[in-house]
């Protein structure tokens, strides 16, 4: 996985099915995979329980809206948000259903 600065070079990677990552200025970091089933992947910075069990609520809530999208942790409890891609996506639209699920819009 190779590791970029900015959003720019992160949209870029992701175009040409590299695997990549970027923290935004917040601390907040994406990730893109391309295999075994393209994924984006959303790490939030200072995303207490309290805001995972928002996430959850808005997930089942709006099934529809965030259609793809589960939430996890890695293997240290840190919250993982994840959007399964079907390759039709627009990557913007993507990345803000993950903000946008978080609550960081």
């Amino acid at each position: 996985m190779i590791r970029v600065d900015s959003h720019r070079a992160f949209l870029a990677a992701w175009q040409r099915g590299e695997a990549c990552c970027w923290c935004d200025p917040v601390g907040h970091e994406l990730r893109f995979y391309a295999q075994p089933v393209p994924t984006l992947q959303l790490l939030p910075a200072l995303f207490s329980p309290f805001r995972l069990r928002e996430a959850l609520m808005r997930r089942f809530l709006a099934p529809g809206r965030y259609e793809g999208c589960y939430l996890s942790a890695t293997p240290e409890g840190a919250p993982l948000l994840m959007l399964q891609l079907t390759g039709s996506e627009v990557p913007q639209d993507a990345i803000g259903t993950l903000y946008s699920l978080a609550d960081m819009t």
